[in-house]
């Protein structure tokens, strides 16, 4: 089974590739080929770096309003995602041009030099070069659409051009961002490589395959014309059930109520960076080096952690729940090395002095030659 996960979550064109427990969950279910539970998916993950050290750090936000269309096609947004950090790797491409169809979620992504308007428009052309157009779009006020050249485009193809004005921007071409973006890092920490220009088309397809919870489970690629009317009683009536009587219950009963560890001493977990500002390759969110919970205690009915490193040596600090994430790690895990610093021949043997990456320099250590492996 193991095999299996890695098989699919590893190939960037698979509907499961680099997404979250849920979502390959979901796939898994959908191909049938075994019966694989959420947990048993978590525990997965929790030892693959490509999702641990890309897991994505939950913050408190506030609820937006929903935008409801009619079908298919009613309306696109669009947005540009900034990749000029990987320009050098991808051929010069600075940012890539984000639409998404509203009705189905169904994502574009086109490669762009610049975001000069012209340079835009022809990205455009050639989403538009295939059998869909909206009747709408919606992107931001960024010059990059707000000018005479993009009007002129959209009005010529009796399309209606429209901006958002809060602060939210397009709001469902900024998520499709951070999904894309999420994916390809993974992607990233897996091959150690920079570039996503031969794949990046791959991942795009992966995510049009993947069952999203808007549709009610359905993929944004299986939207069409003869199930359109099913899609939207599903997006939109099924979403709104009818309200619950309220039950009200005494504020006093709520006095003393204690939350639960989530993390048991011994337990080896990673260190958002939210919190420590070690060095991170790529967006990583949290720590390549590994620690471990030495103590837990309640502050204000709060689980806080203590923790030590692999030396057991003690960090400084308490740590709550949400800045930790637990990964599991045994004797077959292969960790990465920075670099190599000096080589010896010991006892007829080989051996490599290395730096591990994203690890203390108290850490560097002796190790055979022939144990180091290519990824």
């Amino acid at each position: 089974m193991e095999n299996y996960l890695k098989q699919i979550w590893y190939d960037p064109r698979h509907p499961a590739s680099f997404a979250g427990p849920s979502k390959v969950h979901q796939v898994v279910k959908k191909e049938g080929k075994y019966k694989i539970g959420l947990n048993r998916i978590k525990k997965f993950l929790q030892n693959q770096d490509a999702y641990s050290l890309q897991k994505k750090v939950r913050r408190r936000g506030f609820k937006s309003r929903r935008v409801i269309v009619q079908g298919i096609d009613y309306q696109w947004e669009a947005d540009l995602a900034d990749v000029q950090n990987l320009s050098k790797d991808n051929e010069g491409v600075k940012f890539l041009l984000v639409i998404v169809d509203v009705f189905s979620r169904f994502l574009w992504v086109r490669p762009l030099p610049d975001k000069k308007a012209k340079t835009v428009i022809e990205g455009f052309k050639d989403v538009l070069k295939g059998p869909r157009q909206p009747k709408a779009i919606r992107t931001d006020k960024g010059s990059e659409f707000n000018n005479r050249y993009f009007k002129q485009f959209v009005e010529e193809r009796k399309i209606k051009l429209f901006y958002a004005l809060n602060e939210t921007k397009a709001n469902f071409a900024e998520r499709y961002i951070q999904t894309l973006k999420k994916r390809l890092y993974r992607y990233f920490t897996h091959v150690q490589k920079l570039r996503y220009l031969s794949i990046l088309q791959d991942v795009v397809h992966s995510i049009n395959e993947t069952p999203n919870r808007s549709l009610n489970g359905r993929t944004p690629a299986s939207v069409n014309p003869e199930n359109e009317e099913e899609v939207r009683l599903d997006a939109y009536l099924s979403r709104n059930p009818p309200a619950r009587k309220r039950v009200s219950i005494k504020k006093s009963s709520s006095i003393g109520r204690r939350s639960s560890y989530r993390f048991k001493i011994g337990d080896r977990v990673r260190i958002t960076y939210l919190r420590h500002p070690f060095q991170r390759d790529y967006d990583q969110t949290y720590t390549e080096e590994v620690f471990i919970i030495r103590d837990r205690v309640r502050s204000q009915g709060i689980p806080i952690y203590k923790l030590k490193d692999m030396m057991d040596e003690p960090i400084q600090g308490t740590f709550y729940t949400s800045e930790l994430q637990k990964v599991i790690k045994d004797e077959k895990t292969i960790w990465r090395i920075d670099k190599i610093l000096r080589k010896r021949k010991r006892s007829g043997k080989n051996e490599v002095l290395v730096r591990w990456l994203g690890w203390p320099k108290k850490f560097d250590s002796w190790v055979l030659e022939k144990d180091i492996k290519e990824t």
